[in-house]
């Protein structure tokens, strides 16, 4: 029996997913840039919204080129010395630090050369080895899955814009929340990631939704656009839509199915996404009676607030990918189904 090819679970590529091609080779492209337009990329989006099978695309990619070194690194470890480690350990690299023309010896990581001038601390360490590693016309490309605003995370950073000021072939995507880097990139010493590119995720494509339903499915293209059009383009809803299709007898969203489809949106995403919220944040949402889109004017009214006011919550709703504006004055919800789900709080 065909196994369902739209998977629940967060992160992992699926057998059935839209590839943001366009996205993709912008980022490979500046990646690859001399000289380089940055050396630190951020991805950002909503919770659901694709932001990891993204960043595994790019590394695999990158993975296969010999001139690259990709590290991914864990933002709840010590990421300096996690660093080293690994760039010590890879199988493009590790050569590199057997010879006799780099030795050192630190104690801090998992691995210990011995040298006449011992390194004195951590940063030390990762100088030396991306000059070694320059010398060979070789890039590092780190990778961080959800950054968020930790010690760790700080510390890397700090020590990040340092080997870049000293010219090391050291890059950093990342990906994460839109409250996190803001509070990341907020920090003293860190405004530099203020000016790093960033990509907001946008809604996938409806019709490729569509084609895609229609082919995995087996129902009618004109069936598959009106249960695209359910999804919002919103990554997880178009696999968890998918799935849910695939796993029911009728191939049709009844009653139960649209149940089922609200629970899922409401455990794995929604519950985590409205804590996330201010309380401002949450009245103002509060105050949408539809899915459809509204006036600005209306919704000011409704919250009694003046344009300046709202203006400044209106663009953290738009960052943080709860809102969006299809046309001038107007905004709606971004994500499906979401005010039935407010409508239970």
């Amino acid at each position: 029996m065909k196994g369902n090819p739209f998977t629940l679970s967060f992160g992992s590529s699926p057998s059935e997913h839209i590839s943001r091609v366009g996205i993709k080779d912008s980022l490979s492209k500046n990646l690859e840039a001399e000289p380089p337009l940055s050396h630190c990329f951020i991805i950002t989006g909503v919770r659901g919204s694709g932001k990891t099978v993204l960043l595994t695309s790019i590394e695999k990619e990158f993975e296969k080129n010999p001139k690259w070194v990709v590290v991914e690194l864990n933002p709840e470890d010590d990421m300096r010395e996690s660093l080293a480690a690994k760039l010590y350990s890879s199988s493009k690299t590790k050569h590199l630090f057997l010879q006799k023309s780099f030795s050192v010896s630190f104690h801090g990581v998992s691995f210990s050369l011995s040298g006449k001038n011992p390194v004195l601390n951590i940063d030390d360490l990762l100088e030396k080895m991306l000059v070694e590693i320059k010398r060979q016309k070789k890039k590092v490309l780190v990778l961080v899955d959800e950054a968020t605003n930790n010690p760790q995370m700080k510390r890397f950073a700090l020590s990040f814009q340092i080997l870049i000021r000293k010219d090391c072939p050291l890059f950093l995507l990342a990906t994460g929340l839109y409250e996190n880097i803001s509070t990341l990139q907020n920090e003293k010493n860190l405004t530099f990631l203020i000016r790093a590119p960033k990509t907001f995720l946008s809604p996938l494509n409806i019709s490729s939704i569509a084609l895609s339903y229609q082919n995995s499915i087996g129902i009618t293209y004109e069936e598959a656009l009106e249960y695209a059009k359910l999804t919002k383009g919103y990554a997880f809803a178009f696999q968890l839509l998918g799935y849910l299709l695939f796993e029911s007898g009728n191939k049709k969203i009844d009653y139960k199915l649209l149940i089922r489809f609200d629970q899922y949106l409401s455990e794995f995403v929604y519950t985590k996404v409205w804590s996330s919220l201010s309380s401002v944040e949450q009245s103002i949402a509060k105050t949408f009676k539809t899915n459809e889109e509204i006036g600005v004017n209306e919704v000011l009214s409704r919250n009694e607030m003046t344009k300046e006011y709202f203006s400044q919550y209106r663009d953290r709703l738009l960052k943080k990918g709860i809102l969006v504006t299809p046309s001038r004055g107007r905004l709606c919800f971004a994500l499906p189904r979401f005010k039935e789900f407010i409508d239970t709080r």
